[in-house]
């Protein structure tokens, strides 16, 4: 399996799936694609969308799985995440970040909120293997597939310790918090706090030549894998709407880290039956849409709005 270089090509072709049932591919894409199916979903375009969810899905499903330890869970999340990306899609903006990273984004965000609403089941959950992340591809096809930036950004993770390697997937691919890290391998709070941020600042001063990043974009860092938790968390996000550097700081690790999960195993075929929802969820969102009363009443409502905008300003 290749790249897709071209959209033009890629939404003619014949192997794009109907609406109904595409398949699900194990494919690295590259993330300019990606942006332009998102454009594509942007202007409601289904076969578009269709193959932007055949690409990413099972990578998505692995992550939101990772996270929740529940495959259940993580297929509810998929279709979730997935018809977000379809209302949301004009939300995209490509000086941001890659489009592969937002997907990450919205399905991370959405497994977190699912893992804190539900008590972990322990049994049949395998903890994600630090190793697994690191070893050299065998495949030269494959390896090919791999963005640079994220063969950099595994090559960084690789050369950490152990147990500072360990730490950062943990907290990134299961959402685990500080507590949770230091039970799970069973050292102080401190230590587990410290072997996080050690990891961060490692791969920082990897990716950037050897120069060591300022505390900023270190606690930018702890933000984007989701170890500061509580008030740190609450104060970062509110210095982060004051300060724009914030935002770009955190928007730069949360792209760095989605690189990561181009490396996940995502062999297993999605249900199709996610899909089918989607779409009959799709459908029926396009049919109320046509609605000539909820264009009636949206009409009224924005005129209501206007009115008491006006009764502001001439007071």
């Amino acid at each position: 399996m290749g790249e897709i270089l071209n959209l033009r090509r890629l939404v003619g072709q014949t192997s794009v799936p109907s609406l109904h049932a595409p398949a699900a591919v194990s494919a690295a894409v590259s993330l300019e694609p990606l942006a332009l199916l998102l454009a594509e979903t942007a202007a409601g375009n289904e076969r578009a969308f269709a193959r932007l969810y055949e690409l990413t899905s099972g990578r998505m499903r692995a992550i939101a799985r990772g996270i929740v330890g529940r495959t259940d869970v993580a297929d509810d999340i998929v279709q979730e995440s997935f018809l977000r990306v379809w209302r949301w899609a004009h939300r995209y903006d490509p000086n941001k970040g890659p489009a592969y990273a937002w997907l990450v984004r919205i399905v991370r965000n959405r497994a977190l909120s699912a893992k804190d609403q539900l008590h972990r089941r322990e049994d049949g959950h395998c903890e994600l293997d630090a190793e697994a992340l690191v070893f050299p591809d065998r495949d030269p096809a494959d390896q090919a597939m791999r963005s640079e930036e994220a063969r950099q950004v595994k090559a960084c993770l690789a050369n950490l310790p152990l147990n500072h390697r360990r730490s950062v997937t943990l907290v990134y691919f299961e959402g685990l918090t500080h507590r949770e890290l230091a039970a799970r391998l069973g050292v102080q709070l401190g230590t587990a706090k410290s072997w996080v941020r050690r990891g961060l600042a490692q791969i920082s001063r990897c990716m950037s030549g050897g120069a060591d990043a300022d505390w900023r974009e270190l606690v930018a860092a702890q933000y984007a894998v989701g170890s500061l938790q509580g008030a740190s968390r609450l104060g970062f996000e509110r210095r982060r709407e004051r300060d724009a550097r914030y935002c770009h700081a955190v928007d730069a690790w949360e792209n760095r880290l989605a690189l990561l999960t181009e490396f996940l195993p995502d062999n297993e075929p999605v249900p199709l039956d996610i899909w089918n929802r989607i779409a009959q969820q799709i459908q029926r969102e396009r049919v109320y849409l046509s609605r000539p009363l909820f264009w009636q009443a949206t009409s009224v409502g924005l005129a209501l709005a206007a009115l008491a905008l006006l009764v502001l300003v001439l007071r």
